[in-house]
């Protein structure tokens, strides 16, 4: 149970008499209703407040769950002064500044109002006539702001609230019992139930007056109010707790998946085999088939790449394993170009055309372009077979794929061509995702072919790479349905039902809980123990 939710559980056990336990010698709450009865009678008689109309008698049908010995049901405007209205348009001249509370000025939060304008008589609303008082609750029955709660903690001159709060005191009751009925999930439900209008829906004063209200005595008031607050602390630490939880999964989703590469490309995501090939002579043969290429005219002899020292090597390999170049495992480096926009003849043939925004993912084997055999041959693009390396080196640095169709590509990306007979291409792909590449440059950011060359590649064993591949693509699909899971809707718990929560049990583990000091066995028992409070709400 989240801790929204716990609020909500401990606010309806509140209201049912089950929060805390009763006292037999307790003045009973029907007699208190008969003191406030007694206070109204004298308010009236002494002309501060207006006689109202009587409230009908509560019938069976509208109690909702029964009460513990001690309490009463009656209506909630039996128990409440409401406050004055003011016709400032009329009373007052058309300049005075008057403190005003409009319908959206609540903090529903702290419970307080957060937000007083003072604006001439002259450019308020005929909404402006609620008088509000220090010690008043202000109380809002109309959507989106429904149920919305403030305690007027202050005198103004001139204090105005709008016409769409009922504003109130009650007589001779604890006002954060009255708080905690109102924020309770029995009476949010009751007054959805209730709404009317097309434009605002809003909950009549009439209907708000004839709330059924649970009355304790008053001095289980105070003691609920002071178990409320106590475990209303409690959900505070939760909610911290839940949020730093939220902020860790949300860091979890984000690093488990690079955790896995770096592990992966460090040689310690899948065991070593000592019947494996070296890597090291898995190097020289592909040094062997870059030199018979070059004899062979096929490509180009390259400047020879720097050794490699051991200042540059940021962590330790297996054995078999072995540190290089990139560019030592590079048969072929290639780039691209782009055929002129102009000519339309160069466009819309049947030969993929790569560009940064082709590379979604790792795969790239279709294109949002295509260009003709014309705009290839008549441009600096070329066309890359299939099974290569793409990457871009200015715009969307970072991004990479392997082409599984022949493409040509354009001047941002290159294409390298690898031995797919020494090298499996997606551990080149894991590799390439550890890295943070950040180009150089004034306009375009981007690296150089020789920074690419240049780059430090952990080079395993190719029977490795493949147990590398299999276990990051199987990690990965974990990865995939964790996130699932996280993002799947839970079932919201009713809280607005007759629940059994026991008014003294588990209050040690529950403050445990909150403050992160549970053992594994105490976890056990405190899930059970919830399991255990709640279990009327199954």
């Amino acid at each position: 149970m989240k801790a929204a939710e716990l609020r909500q559980s401990i606010l309806q056990a509140a209201v049912q008499g089950k929060l805390v336990p009763q006292d037999i010698h307790d003045e009973p709450a029907s007699v208190l209703l008969e003191r406030i009865r007694a206070e109204k009678a004298r308010l009236v008689k002494e002309g501060k407040i207006k006689k109202e109309k009587p409230l009908l008698p509560i019938v069976e049908d509208e109690i909702p769950y029964d009460l513990p010995e001690g309490w009463i049901w009656c209506r909630l405007g039996e128990l409440i002064q409401i406050a004055e209205n003011n016709n400032i348009h009329k009373n007052l001249p058309e300049n005075t500044l008057v403190n005003y509370v409009d319908i959206d000025a609540i903090d529903n939060k702290k419970y307080c109002i957060k937000d007083v304008k003072q604006i001439p008589v002259k450019s308020l609303s005929s909404r402006a006539r609620r008088v509000l008082q220090k010690g008043f609750i202000v109380y809002s029955l109309v959507r989106p702001y429904l149920n919305n709660i403030a305690v007027v903690e202050d005198e103004k001159e001139n204090y105005i609230g709008s016409t769409g709060f009922v504003v109130f005191k009650p007589i001779k009751i604890e006002i954060n019992y009255f708080i905690s009925f109102l924020l309770s999930p029995f009476v949010k439900t009751y007054y959805l139930s209730l709404l009317s209008g097309f434009n605002s829906p809003s909950v009549s004063q009439e209907d708000f007056l004839s709330t059924p209200f649970p009355l304790p005595p008053l001095a289980e008031q105070q003691r609920i109010v002071s178990k409320v607050n106590e475990l209303m602390s409690l959900c505070d630490e939760l909610e911290a707790a839940e949020q730093e939880l939220d902020a860790l999964e949300s860091r979890f989703e984000e690093y488990l998946p690079k955790s896995i590469l770096q592990a992966a490309v460090q040689g310690k995501l899948v065991p070593q085999d000592i019947h494996d090939e070296p890597a090291s002579v898995l190097l020289e043969r592909i040094r062997a088939e870059k030199a018979r290429l070059v004899k062979e005219g096929e490509i180009k002899k390259e400047k020879p790449l720097p050794p490699i020292s051991e200042d540059e090597t940021p962590y330790d390999l297996p054995e078999g394993w072995v540190w290089c170049r990139l560019g030592d495992i590079i048969i072929q480096n290639i780039g691209g170009g782009t055929p002129s926009k102009q000519n339309l003849a160069y466009w819309n043939g049947n030969i993929p055309w790569a560009s940064v925004k082709d590379l979604t993912g790792p795969i790239l084997d279709n294109t949002r372009d295509c260009i003709t055999e014309l705009g290839l041959e008549e441009s600096s693009s070329n066309l890359i077979p299939a099974n290569s390396i793409i990457v871009c080196t200015r715009m969307g640095l970072g991004k990479i794929a392997i082409n599984t169709i022949p493409v040509a590509i354009n001047q941002d990306l290159r294409a390298l061509i690898i031995s797919r007979m020494n090298i499996d291409l997606r551990y080149i792909i894991a590799y390439y995702k550890t890295l943070s590449i950040r180009g150089e440059g004034t306009t375009v950011k981007g690296i150089s072919i020789e920074e690419l060359h240049n780059m430090l590649f952990p080079l395993p064993p190719l029977a490795e790479q493949q147990r590398i591949v299999a276990k990051v693509n199987e990690l990965m699909a974990l990865c995939e349905e964790i996130k699932a899971v996280k993002t799947k809707p839970i079932e919201q718990r009713d809280t607005s039902k007759v629940i059994d929560f026991p008014a003294v049990k588990q209050d040690e583990q529950l403050q445990l809980a909150a403050r992160g000091e549970i053992s594994k066995k105490s976890s056990t028992e405190l899930m059970q123990a919830i399991d255990d409070m709640f279990a009327g709400d199954e």
